[in-house]
């Protein structure tokens, strides 16, 4: 079994995903972020959206899974 099959890993990842979509819902300034405020300011923009995408698509792609197991 590869370790990405392990139900734990999926887990975390859903957790994590969760997280980063409920920040976005509550509109977290990421500016503050230390990394982010050395980045260009679209260049930032574009990372934190392109991190919400992948997060999302992490949660439609695996929740039902989760959800029916």
């Amino acid at each position: 079994m590869h370790w990405m099959d392990e139900p734990i890993v999926t887990t975390v990842g859903m957790m994590l995903a969760v997280f980063r979509i409920y920040l976005e819902v509550v509109s977290f300034d990421f500016q503050r972020l230390p990394l982010t405020a050395k980045m260009n300011p679209e260049q930032a923009l574009r990372f934190h959206k392109m991190g919400f995408y992948f997060s999302l698509g992490y949660f439609i792609t695996f929740a039902p899974s989760l959800l029916l197991a």
